[in-house]
């Protein structure tokens, strides 16, 4: 029997995914609180936080900056309110654009 080891690059490819659904589900979820601080604030904290174990900082450094140049806080918010929309319509424009936002950040790894 031979084993083999995970591609690391299908695994980190999986963990900017998961970054970014854990971004997106953190904003949703601090959407409800009074002191909401803002789409773009959330994404950055997850990032740093999921990739706080990394032993270079490069894999994060390159997340904040396609967070920073290729999203507008705009289309993080509105992200956010279609993802939390009743409207099945626009939860799959929502889910569209996360998926936009996850293949962005997988590019990093």
């Amino acid at each position: 029997m031979i084993h083999t080891l995970p591609d690391a690059h299908a695994d980190r490819k999986r963990s900017g995914r998961r970054i970014g659904a854990v971004a997106m589900i953190a904003v949703l979820t601090l959407g409800a609180c009074t002191s909401d601080p803002g789409a773009r604030r959330v994404a950055q904290d997850v990032i740093r936080a999921e990739t706080e174990d990394d032993t270079s900082s490069d894999r994060r450094d390159c997340m904040l900056k396609v967070l920073e140049d290729d999203f507008t806080n705009e289309q993080l918010e509105n992200i956010t309110d279609q993802l939390g929309s009743s409207n099945t319509g626009t939860q799959a424009e929502g889910q569209a654009a996360l998926d936009e936002y996850e293949a962005a950040l997988s590019a990093c790894n």
